[in-house]
């Protein structure tokens, strides 16, 4: 199946407006009743099927996660977001927002970037499942907003120690310009009746195709918005602060109540859903709720113990070393782990002796005499093969 972008000669970051000026260009070029040859009608056809997705925020954003998938009969989208994420894969228009740092974008140190994505093909009814759209008063009809969805990259120390973080975020907002109306002089589309869609009876097709003059809304405007391209709807972008709760873990994700797209005709926000990616720390190591740590300590530290002072995620605190340490003893830390609200975890310090950088006979002769105050003289005699 081709790319339904490349179908109406668009980018996959193409405004609404941008879209339906495509479609009805390439429509009107195709028409079956304007154009007799005899590829015109299966161009037509194909160029109709792509911006019944495309045109449709919702459906676009499922054919932008999700690629042909989305299209088949009974896609059930919470269902294919599970497969996904226990390692299903789809070829999809476009892939997930990914977030490449924080806080913004293009800001200094590689800033903070997605694509924000709209899940929801049918309009949803309570409790977010997919259902029929109920009717405000004056017959408007009310649509929940589209989710947002999205990925970000954050330190480790901040999904350790919980955090908060304004993200630049761009959503499905009414157009500021017509107020989401879409235009001035609104009345229904005479080509199609207000239907959205137009009869097709040509070379023996008979089948109800998206009208080309109103792009299947149903209604045309004496002058046309031209901020939004006659859709009522533009991309704003917001601030969010969004915490980050101690212990987050990479693939999992937030979920904002009503703070995705707006809703249409009075009907709920969707929610913004954050999918988080925690960065590796140079020291740390997470298992779990604890933490670990290699602690480098002088050979005298280590044979005769010593009070050392060590950082910390909640900071610097003295620890005891005992004497006679050996590489890899483990020092337990209460409390000094991942810092969750019930019962914060440990962090635990792997101590590792570091050897003398000189190689003199002085200090050779040094590490002679220690070795002959052990136990034993030869230290590999109990390995067999």
């Amino acid at each position: 199946m081709k790319d339904l972008y490349s179908v109406l000669g668009v980018s996959k970051d193409a405004e609404p407006a941008t879209i339906k000026k495509a479609f009805k260009t390439l429509a009107r070029k195709f028409h079956p009743d304007v154009n007799k040859a005899s590829e015109a009608t299966e161009r037509f056809k194909e160029i109709t099927a792509a911006y019944e997705v495309l045109g449709d925020e919702q459906k676009r954003a499922f054919y932008d996660e999700f690629g042909e998938a989305s299209l088949r009969s009974g896609f059930d989208a919470n269902q294919a977001r599970a497969y996904k994420n226990m390692g299903g894969g789809f070829g999809g228009g476009g892939a997930p927002g990914g977030g490449q740092g924080y806080p913004f974008p293009g800001g200094a140190g590689g800033g903070f970037g997605f694509e924000d994505l709209f899940s929801g093909l049918f309009t949803r009814g309570a409790g977010g499942a997919a259902g029929a759209g109920a009717r405000a008063p004056g017959g408007r009809s009310q649509r929940a907003g589209p989710d947002v969805e999205a990925q970000v990259e954050i330190p480790f120390l901040d999904a350790v120690r919980g955090a908060e973080l304004p993200l630049q975020v761009r959503r499905p907002a009414p157009c500021g310009t017509c107020k989401g109306e879409g235009g001035k002089g609104r009345r229904t589309c005479a080509a199609c009746g207000g239907a959205g869609r137009r009869p097709l009876r040509q070379f023996g097709l008979n089948a109800l195709v998206q009208c080309e003059e109103c792009g299947g809304g149903g209604v045309v405007y004496a002058e046309e918005c031209e901020t939004c391209g006659g859709t009522g709807r533009i991309r704003d972008t917001v601030i969010l602060n969004v915490r980050i709760p101690a212990g987050v873990e990479s693939g999992q994700t937030l979920r904002l109540r009503g703070q995705g797209g707006e809703g249409s005709g009075g009907g709920p926000a969707g929610d913004f859903l954050l999918t988080i990616k925690v960065q590796d720390h140079p020291l740390l190591r997470r298992k779990g709720k604890d933490l670990e740590m290699d602690l480098p300590v002088r050979l005298a530290e280590a044979i005769g113990g010593a009070a050392v002072e060590v950082p910390t995620p909640t900071g610097r605190v003295r620890v005891k070393v005992p004497p006679g340490s050996g590489n890899g003893r483990r020092l337990r830390v209460a409390g000094r782990g991942v810092q969750d609200r019930a019962v914060p975890g440990d962090l635990y310090l792997v101590l590792r002796p570091v050897l003398p950088a000189t190689t003199d006979e002085e200090t050779v002769a040094l590490a002679e005499q220690l070795d002959g105050r052990g136990p034993e003289a030869d230290v590999r005699a109990h390995l067999e093969l």
